[in-house]
């Protein structure tokens, strides 16, 4: 562990290990709260060597926050004289003609995040402090909120949004935690870190599960399919020949296993039509080439129980 990933009191700083394309949400008490979770966000962010920009209001305003950071960022002011870091006011960033335009902060983000891969950085570290929001702006901020949170897993971009607990009910917290992929707090004095949504990384790591399932499910269907259909003619066969007293139940009960063979027909049909539309909207990747098709598959209509059916 770092200096950069440690709080005042020794403890480990919530925010200063975050993957690309985090949209976190910080609930604050008290300015002291902004100090020990933003300003190792920051160092962990220069480490980096990424773009970072802190957008301030009470109780931690610009000309603070400049002060606080130059204590454990020696070379601060060579940072901001090449706007590696860029320290400024929220009425600055989040409003246009004097008015909250969600539009314009979005735009500002995300153009940012560019600008500084364009630059040789590695991405953005981004923060805004929302102590300004009032009412009249709230549903605005929240569908702004939303657009952010679905823009970043796209992008290297890591976005942490702070928000006042004494301005917030349970309402507005759960609002607030739904439009972000993690959340932290102060609690009995130690921070705590909540996932609320998908991360980056657990969402590829479930993108990637679900493939392998699905590979594994289209081969299964077709093997298993296979293997009961030809023994399966042999036992339709050999009934045929024997014509005895038997030869009715045992035609029954071949078309009994027949539907169910239909079955794993639907449920491989169902497998390749996943993956088929995976890959063509570009959510696959490259998967492994497909298996061998196990026969003639019914179409969706004609399954047993299927709701297309009329």
């Amino acid at each position: 562990m770092t200096d950069s990933d440690c709080c005042r009191d020794g403890t480990t700083a919530p925010l200063s290990r975050l993957p690309w394309g985090t949209h976190a949400c910080l609930i604050y008490q008290h300015r002291h709260d902004l100090i020990d979770t933003l300003v190792p966000y920051f160092q962990s962010g220069l480490e980096q060597n990424a773009r970072c920009i802190w957008i301030t209001a009470e109780p931690l305003q610009a000309g603070s926050a400049r002060r606080v950071l130059a204590r454990s960022v020696k070379d601060l002011d060579r940072r901001l004289e090449r706007r590696q870091v860029e320290i400024l006011d929220a009425r600055d960033w989040y409003f246009r003609e004097g008015t909250f335009s969600g539009i314009a902060a979005a735009e500002n983000c995300i153009k940012n995040g560019l600008e500084a891969q364009e630059g040789g950085y590695e991405g953005l570290f981004i923060t805004g402090n929302l102590s300004w929001l009032t009412a009249a702006e709230w549903d605005a901020f929240m569908g702004y909120e939303a657009t952010i949170n679905r823009s970043l897993k796209d992008n290297r971009i890591n976005a942490v949004c702070a928000y006042p607990l004494g301005a917030c009910g349970a309402c507005e917290l759960l609002e607030i935690a739904s439009t972000h992929q993690t959340a932290v707090i102060r609690q009995n004095g130690a921070w705590r870190q909540i996932d609320t949504g998908e991360t980056p990384a657990s969402l590829e790591e479930q993108k990637k599960k679900a493939l392998d399932q699905i590979e594994a499910n289209i081969e299964q269907f077709a093997t298993l399919a296979d293997r009961i259909r030809h023994p399966l003619q042999v036992l339709m066969a050999m009934a045929d020949l024997a014509e005895n007293e038997q030869s009715d139940a045992i035609r029954q009960q071949a078309r009994n296993i027949d539907a169910v063979v239909r079955q794993l027909d639907a449920g491989w049909a169902g497998s390749r039509a996943i993956r088929e539309y995976l890959m063509n909207h570009d959510l696959a990747g490259a998967l492994p080439a497909p298996v061998t098709e196990p026969g003639p598959c019914p179409r969706p209509g004609e399954y047993p129980g299927s709701r297309r059916s009329s």
